[in-house]
């Protein structure tokens, strides 16, 4: 087997670990709430910091992946937010949930960052968009195997949050079959000033689509509960999307191979604003649905860290990427964080309005930078 599908089958997986592990907190509130006191806006919080510390990890972790090599990286993240999610699961009280929480984000930051790279960089040219697509489809596998496992073990809580342990059997697999595509010595010094400008741009499109996203994923599962959808009805509703999310990621990475990506990131944007009030029962009786166009639209998410990647030089590759992508998530984390201070203020409910809000102001400034994107003089124009 060719090592570039080594490397993107434990990308794959690694990332839908990474996913798993962030987005199962959200499934929990009221079981934290009950037995160690945490209410929406903790919660909130606790989903928030794996997004804030991300950021962190993400650059500190790129630039040793820059200077070492991707795949000890990919390593030490995968392990870490691992072996901090059992911690999670074993927390005796509220301070160890947010302590543990913070420090999973360092290690999440440290894998996407390494796992992205990797994966990319062991790709045949010709298909980088696709691998790419591939690999961000973890998301969508991370997320659906959230529902999956809340199907069966939403009466226990703390063997629900232990499932997000099990990457750590990934370890093994990928110090044997993974491998780097060059040496990594000596360390150039790169001049971040000529791509500050696609920096910044990217960083504004990332962060929008993370703000619309996680401002109502945050509290998402509990709204549906709260509308009258049964708990495994959540479950089945998450699963199902997200495996839809997961053939987006795919669909859209292909297509960037021989689309612009400019454009396909607009049409998915646009999308997401049609979903938006049938996924919140702004129009009454089309939750499913909604939710279908929204996950589907929210394809185009591949193709935003491209922009990085195919902008800078290799040598800065992993710490700029790290730095863009996970800097767009700690906008996510004050979303999510505004969002449950706002339904811990109005009801759970009002997760309708807020959420058509939130998400409408953050897509219209993702839209707004996509269409204005060449009048700024970006370097990447012929990768859009």
């Amino acid at each position: 087997m060719q090592k570039w599908v080594h490397s993107t089958i434990a990308s794959v997986f690694a990332w839908a670990g990474n996913i798993y592990d962030l987005l199962i907190i959200t499934y929990v509130y009221t079981d934290l709430s009950t037995c160690l006191g945490v209410n929406t806006v903790t919660g909130t919080l606790l989903f928030a910091l794996g997004l804030i510390f991300r950021v962190i990890g993400g650059y500190v972790f790129g630039r040793i992946a820059d200077m070492r090599g991707r795949k000890i990286v990919l390593n030490i993240g995968t392990a870490g937010y691992a072996s901090f999610q059992a911690m999670l699961a074993f927390a005796p009280n509220v301070y160890v949930l947010l302590l543990a929480r913070a420090l999973q984000g360092l290690f999440m930051g440290a894998q996407w960052t390494a796992g992205t790279v990797i994966a990319y960089e062991n790709a045949p040219p010709s298909m980088r968009g696709l691998i790419n697509g591939i690999v961000q489809a973890g998301y969508g596998l991370g997320y659906a195997l959230t529902g999956l496992a809340y199907l069966y073990l939403h009466e226990d809580w703390r063997l629900f949050l232990l499932t997000g342990a099990l990457p750590l059997i990934l370890i093994p697999y990928i110090i044997t079959k993974v491998s780097d595509v060059t040496t990594f010595t000596e360390k150039k010094k790169i001049t971040v000033k000529p791509y500050l400008s696609v920096i910044i741009r990217s960083t504004i499109v990332i962060a929008g689509m993370f703000f619309s996203y996680y401002s109502i994923f945050a509290v998402y599962p509990e709204f549906l509960s709260s509308i009258g959808i049964s708990d495994k009805l959540v479950g089945v509703l998450m699963t199902v999307s997200n495996i839809a999310l997961g053939i987006s990621f795919i669909v859209f990475g292909r297509a960037s191979d021989v689309i612009s990506k400019r454009s396909l990131i607009i049409v998915g944007v646009i999308g997401e604003m049609i979903g938006l009030p049938l996924m919140l029962d702004i129009i009454h009786g089309y939750v499913a649905l909604g939710l279908m166009i929204y996950t589907i639209s929210t394809g185009f998410w591949p193709l935003a860290p491209l922009l990085i990647v195919e902008s800078v030089p290799i040598e800065a590759r992993g710490a700029m990427t790290g730095l863009t992508y996970n800097l767009g998530s700690i906008i996510g984390g004050i979303g999510s964080i505004t969002m449950g201070y706002l339904v811990t203020l109005y009801g759970i409910r009002s997760t309708s309005q807020w959420g058509m809000i939130m998400g409408y102001a953050s897509l219209l400034i993702v839209f707004l930078t996509l269409i204005t994107w060449h009048q700024a003089g970006n370097k990447v124009k012929s990768n859009l």
